[in-house]
């Protein structure tokens, strides 16, 4: 669903569907659900198209952000990408990063703080 969406707003802007676009488009519908990482979806897009720089990689991603395609958010130092682009939560827990729609919460969050919310990023513990 993602990658015809992609493709569609890619066609819509008159941007070129280049192979290289195509692979990238791929691996974000395969890979995009689990937040990758810039370097993860590299690694991955690498794997076809081995002279593809990192620069390139970036710049294709920052016109799908620019298409409202996807944005990022930094956890720990690494920028990864998010596909979700509602009002959301993203759940952190280990490893794990999980979407969590609540939009009656996120309403709540936007009333207290005056502003309009994107992403809310909620870091999980055990209380043992």
């Amino acid at each position: 669903m993602w990658k015809e969406r992609a493709m569609e707003e890619m066609k819509k802007a008159g941007l070129r569907l280049t192979p290289q676009r195509l692979k990238l488009i791929e691996v974000i519908e395969k890979i995009g659900g689990r937040h990758p990482t810039l370097k993860e979806v590299y690694e991955e897009v690498v794997k076809e198209f081995p002279t593809m720089s990192f620069s390139t990689l970036y710049s294709n991603l920052l016109i799908f952000r620019g298409l409202g395609l996807l944005d990022f958010f930094t956890l720990e130092g690494e920028t990864r990408v998010e596909v979700n682009c509602e009002p959301h939560f993203n759940v952190i827990e280990r490893e794990e990063i999980r979407d969590f729609v609540d939009e009656e919460l996120i309403g709540e969050i936007e009333r207290r703080l005056g502003r309009n919310v994107k992403v809310v990023n909620v870091f999980m513990e055990d209380r043992d």
